[in-house]
């Protein structure tokens, strides 16, 4: 297959200025429908290593475009996440945390592995908590999900962006990058039962994982909140799928699932996909040459994505943003 007639000036161009990009029709319906057998049958929490969803992504044309797009090799893709979303009672749609939300768009936005138990490790007091980053977030849609509100997936768009910038401005402060680096202090707040870990409770300290600048981001405030508790989070944009399509999302790019208000559950796989030379970013080892690399991979969006030609694709006249999105 020809990947350039895939990855069109177009969605090159999508993808360099809002880090997602919406991929149509790229995985058969044969597979989704594979995956969707295997995850129902599957009787443990390993249907992510099954063959059939594997083969979502290597017996797709997905696996060998997205390695095209990193530079060829990738480190082996072995697992997947499966994201099974179900309808959120209609009590509760309206309420984030126990609380009245101001808008009916809420979402958890984060960006992933950033440190959840910012400073000495949870299980390691001598190490401290690393930012488990990757490359490219490749999602794969196995029902439709062209409403929006249905538990979409959603993106920040150009949050990869601004993400970067910030770790580029922690990086020429000295570091280290991330949660308790330059501009970034550890930050007390509450967190439920139950609840996303990075939703934080004091008096343990538990870092909100955006990074600051990108809070200001996005059309309005979408979460209830104050300086105590956490303050406002920008909005995303839903991605309008069917099945088949894939979803292509940069890791620096914010992103989450809308609140679910349809009938049926959205059901997605993800895949996190690492450059050859990609690794956890160490805070303690800052300044050694291995962290060095991943500095400069956290700050600077494109150094690992030698087959996207992120120049080129800005200089494109296409269209920017995909069609079937919504904010």
């Amino acid at each position: 297959m020809r990947y350039s007639l895939i990855m069109t000036p177009a969605k090159r161009r999508a993808f360099a200025e809002d880090g997602v990009v919406i991929l149509p029709k790229l995985v058969p319906q044969e597979l989704c429908r594979a995956a969707v057998d295997a995850i129902e049958a599957a009787e443990t929490e390993n249907a992510g290593e099954s063959e059939p969803v594997q083969a979502l992504y290597h017996g797709s044309p997905l696996g060998a475009l997205v390695q095209k797009l990193l530079g060829g090799e990738t480190r082996p893709v072995t697992g997947a996440q499966i994201a099974v979303r179900h309808p959120t009672p209609p009590e509760q749609l309206d309420l984030y945390m126990g609380e009245p939300t101001p808008s009916p768009s809420d979402w958890n936005g984060h960006v992933d592995g950033i440190a959840i138990h910012p400073g000495p490790h949870k299980d390691d007091p001598d190490r401290e908590a690393p930012i488990m980053s990757f490359s490219c977030l490749v999602g794969v849609a196995l029902n439709d999900q062209i409403e929006p509100d249905c538990g979409n997936f959603a993106a920040l768009r150009g949050s990869h962006i601004a993400n970067a910038a910030f770790f580029a401005q922690q990086a020429a402060a000295g570091g280290p990058l991330g949660p308790g680096g330059p501009d970034w202090p550890l930050e007390p707040w509450r967190r439920e039962e139950a609840g996303n870990a990075a939703r934080g409770q004091g008096p343990e300290l538990r870092a909100r994982m955006i990074p600051p600048p990108t809070r200001a981001m996005g059309d309005s405030p979408r979460y209830v909140g104050t300086p105590e508790n956490g303050g406002w989070w920008p909005s995303g944009t839903q991605q309008l799928l069917r099945t088949g399509d894939a979803v292509l999302a940069h890791y620096l790019a914010c992103h989450g699932e809308s609140r679910h208000a349809g009938n049926e559950p959205r059901k997605m796989v993800f895949f996190r996909v690492k450059h050859r030379r990609h690794t956890e970013y160490r805070p303690g080892e800052h300044h050694t040459g291995e962290m060095q690399h991943m500095t400069a991979v956290l700050s600077d969006p494109w150094l690992e994505w030698e087959g996207l030609g992120a120049a080129q694709a800005l200089g494109a006249t296409s269209a920017p943003s995909s069609a079937r999105s919504m904010q």
